[in-house]
C-alpha cells in the first residue's frame, strides 16, 4: 500500500506541474464575452473609407504674347457706347478681339489691389515674407476708411487673411497694412508698385496708394491694357483665384463677413476673378477673369455709369467673345 500511496503523490504532482505550465497558453483561446456597444460606440467603429483626392481642374496654359491684328472696335454688343475704355483678351490663344481706347490712362478706383496683392504674392513666392506671416496693424492703418474691414489698432492677423479680404471685401484698411508691411511704410511700397508696373510694360500706369481710394490731384490711373496684363500676371497664383472666386467668406474667425464685391461670381459662366472699383469720378470698373471650356478671357471695363450697365457689358462681351473661333 506504502508504493501506491507514493505513486498516487507522483500522479498528483506531475498533473499540477502540466496546468502550471500549460494552462495560461490554453486560456489565450477563450474569448471574453463581448462587451455590448452604445449606439455612438457602434458608429464610431464603423470604418471610413478614404475619399479620392478631388481632381484639380485643367489650367490652361496663357499666351505669351498677344496678337491685335483680329481686333474688333466698336460697339460688338449693346451697351459699350457708355464706358470710357476696356478690352477682351482670349488669354488661351493669345488675340485681343475687342477694345476700346485700351491705351488711354483712366482711373481705376480699388482695381489698384490688383497690383497690391500681386507684390504680395510675389514676396511670399520669395520667401520675402509668408502668406502665414503675422501683420500689426497701426494707427494708420485703422484710419482708412471706405470699404474696409474696421482693422483696429496693435490688432493682429495673417498676411493671408488680410490680402483675402482685400480681394473678396476690397478692404482699404486691409490693403494700406499690406504695404505698410511689405515696403516698411507705405511711399515705399507705391514705389514698388511703380517699379513693379514698369517691369511688366504697363506704360499708361502710374499709383499713388496701394487701395485706389481717391486723393486730390493724385489719383491712380492705368489702361484697359495695362490692368489686362497685370491680370495674366496674376493668373500665375492659384491661391489668389481661391479668394477672388468666393463669394461668402469670414474674417475674425466666423464674426465678420466678408461678401465679395464682385456681383458677377456665381452668377455668370465660368467668372472667377478678379477685381472691381469704384468711386464717382472714376465710375464702376472691373477686371475679369473667365474660364470656360478651358478656354480662358480677360475683360476689362473702366468707367461705366452704374453697376448694371458695367456687368451687362461684361455678360454680353463675354459671350461674344466665346462665340469666337479659336
Amino acid at each position: 500500500m506504502g508504493k501506491y500511496k507514493y505513486l498516487l503523490l507522483f500522479l498528483v504532482t506531475a498533473i499540477a506541474l502540466f496546468f502550471v505550465a500549460f494552462w495560461p497558453d490554453m486560456s489565450k483561446g477563450k474569448k471574453e464575452p463581448e462587451k455590448e456597444l452604445t449606439p455612438m460606440e457602434e458608429l464610431a467603429a464603423i470604418p471610413v473609407p478614404e475619399l479620392p483626392e478631388k481632381e484639380k481642374p485643367k489650367v490652361p496654359p496663357l499666351a505669351k504674347v498677344w496678337n491685335i491684328n483680329k481686333v474688333k472696335r466698336g460697339a460688338v454688343v449693346k451697351g459699350l457706347d457708355s464706358i470710357k475704355g476696356g478690352i477682351l483678351v482670349d488669354a488661351t490663344k493669345g488675340d485681343i478681339l475687342w477694345a476700346k481706347n485700351e491705351n488711354d490712362p483712366l482711373e481705376i478706383a480699388s482695381m489698384t489691389k490688383m497690383m497690391t496683392a500681386l507684390l504680395a504674392l510675389e514676396a511670399d513666392e520669395r520667401g520675402e515674407a509668408k502668406l502665414d506671416g503675422m501683420v500689426n496693424v497701426s494707427a494708420a492703418a485703422s484710419k482708412i476708411g471706405g470699404s474696409q474691414v474696421y482693422l483696429a489698432e496693435k490688432e493682429k492677423f495673417t498676411l493671408g487673411e488680410l490680402l483675402k479680404c482685400v480681394m473678396i471685401m476690397s478692404a482699404n484698411d486691409a490693403a494700406f497694412a499690406v504695404a505698410e508691411t511689405l515696403g516698411g511704410n507705405v511711399d515705399d511700397f507705391v514705389a514698388m508698385m511703380n517699379k513693379r508696373s514698369g517691369q511688366l510694360g504697363m506704360k499708361a500706369t502710374k499709383f499713388y496708394n496701394p487701395h485706389g481710394l481717391p486723393q486730390k490731384g493724385a489719383n491712380n490711373k492705368s489702361s484697359a491694357l495695362d490692368m489686362a496684363m497685370l491680370a495674366r500676371e496674376l493668373l500665375k497664383y492659384p491661391k489668389l483665384l481661391e479668394w477672388t472666386s468666393t463669394r461668402l467668406d469670414t474674417f475674425r474667425d466666423g464674426k465678420f463677413q466678408l461678401s465679395n464685391r464682385n456681383s458677377l461670381v456665381g452668377r455668370c459662366q465660368g467668372v472667377d476673378g478678379l477685381k472691381t472699383g469704384f468711386y464717382a469720378q472714376a465710375g464702376f470698373c472691373v477686371t475679369v477673369t473667365c474660364l470656360r471650356n478651358d478656354r480662358r478671357m480677360i475683360l476689362v471695363v473702366i468707367g461705366a455709369p452704374s453697376k448694371k450697365e458695367r456687368d451687362d457689358a461684361v455678360k454680353n462681351l463675354l459671350n461674344w467673345g466665346y462665340q469666337q473661333k479659336l
